[in-house]
């Protein structure tokens, strides 16, 4: 069983913000298939951190059965473990209601999750018009793969968010409604302001009620954390 694990960096014990509506605890996954130039995790995705054990994580779960309502798993990026369908069907038998933060870079994965009802709750970044993706997420990636995923999410059937961290030096409000586009009428995205990090130090114009302006002008369902 110890063989079928994948790499967590890191756990919060309890969080009130990250489930939806539910108490749940966030597990961090290790490692990452982007180098978005604004990530706050590099530690986790540049495998900086001890992984934690089979054993320790279950017995931690085990723990908080009667205290929590859910299981969030973010990362890094949990789609590039092979073997987070294993992890997802512990959550599920352990009677945790399970939701998964993506970048959308791997819709086969989220497609299997979704159809084997392993996750009751997908959160997928949108991190900028498609024609500027590249520029954020640090790579060169083939975006198909990402309007997959879009598409999958929208037609799951379980409830889901679309969200983008926005910084004055990488995004428009031009740049915003294209997202909303992308993301489309009765469907939710959620803005989410970008702040300084080691490596990406600039200082963002934007505020929250900049956001929250901004929001209100995208003709979607857009709300501002």
């Amino acid at each position: 069983m110890k063989n079928n694990w994948i790499n967590i960096g890191g756990i919060t014990p309890l969080s009130t913000i990250d489930y939806p509506g539910l108490l749940a605890s966030t597990i961090y996954t290790q490692g990452c298939n982007f180098r978005c130039i604004y990530c706050h995790n590099y530690n986790l995705v540049e495998y900086r951190e001890t992984p934690l054990s089979y054993e320790y994580v279950k017995s931690f779960l085990e723990s908080r059965r009667r205290m929590i309502d859910g299981v969030v798993i973010c990362g890094g990026e949990p789609t590039i473990h092979k073997d987070l369908s294993f992890f997802c069907k512990l959550l599920k038998e352990m009677g945790f209601l399970v939701k998964l933060d993506t970048n959308g870079s791997n819709p086969r994965v989220l497609e299997s999750l979704i159809n084997n009802k392993l996750i009751d709750f997908v959160a997928m970044d949108i991190k900028a018009p498609w024609e500027k993706y590249h520029r954020i997420i640090g790579i060169d990636f083939p975006l198909e793969r990402l309007k997959k995923s879009v598409e999958i999410i929208k037609e799951s059937g379980i409830p889901y968010d679309f969200r983008t961290t926005v910084h004055s030096k990488l995004h428009t409000i031009e740049d915003l409604k294209k997202i909303a586009a992308v993301v489309g009428p009765g469907h939710k995205l959620t803005l989410q302001l970008c702040r300084p990090t080691e490596r990406f130090k600039e200082k963002n114009a934007y505020g929250r009620h900049t956001l929250e302006q901004m929001a209100k002008e995208l003709g979607i369902a857009a709300s501002v954390v």
